[in-house]
């Protein structure tokens, strides 16, 4: 309990005017956060790059599921009623879920996607895909600052964490990677406030002050 306490506990560096010696766990945030960077930012040109294959693929899927729909409950919308013949638990593998496929099927009231909403998807992509590529860039800076003991790279970091935490909880929008990311900038950013790695930290401002 005393090593954990004293872990917690910054160390300031003496004032003797000397430079500041930047920590190893401050030097392996940096790393990490920079790496954490370059991952958002690659998978946000990626989705850029790919954005008219998955609107295709999205198309594709709706029709498919629209397939499913016709021949196993005759139809979408109102038409959708399970037959006595099929249930869902000895459907083929379908795009959606057996067991929600005939909710699915009854809310469903087109048999196609139309173009304003292929559109309306695109943009979608379009937009979280710049999203991903400024806290791409936002990371990556920051990381890089980081090393520097720069106190604004640290609050960088905190907000790129709340919005990778909006994007994945309120807009279901992440991925494996994307919460690797995210991972990797929480523990950046918890070494940056234990032991020497936050002393490094005050130390920076103070001398910044006195100056």
């Amino acid at each position: 309990m005393a090593n954990l306490q004293a872990a917690m506990v910054p160390a300031v560096p003496d004032a003797d005017g000397g430079p500041l010696l930047r920590p190893r766990a401050v030097t392996i945030a940096s790393v990490l956060a920079m790496v954490a960077g370059v991952v958002f930012l690659l998978l946000g040109i990626l989705s850029i790059a790919s954005a008219s294959s998955q609107v295709d693929n999205q198309a594709q899927v709706y029709v498919k599921v629209v397939a499913q729909c016709n021949q196993y409950y005759g139809g979408i919308g109102s038409s959708a009623v399970p037959t006595t013949a099929t249930t869902p638990s000895s459907l083929a593998t379908t795009y959606v879920a057996a067991t929600a496929l005939p909710g699915a099927c009854r809310g469903i009231t087109e048999s196609r996607l139309s173009d304003s909403e292929l559109a309306s998807y695109r943009t979608s992509i379009t937009v979280f895909s710049i999203v991903l590529i400024v806290v791409g860039l936002a990371t990556a800076v920051s990381g890089w600052f980081l090393r520097e003991g720069r106190k604004w790279s640290r609050r960088v970091l905190i907000s790129v964490v709340l919005v990778q935490l909006i994007l994945a909880f309120l807009f279901q929008v992440s991925n494996v990677l994307t919460l690797l990311a995210t991972l990797l900038v929480v523990v950046a950013l918890s070494m940056t406030f234990l032991g020497r790695a936050s002393g490094y930290f005050l130390g920076v401002a103070l001398r910044k002050k006195a100056h």
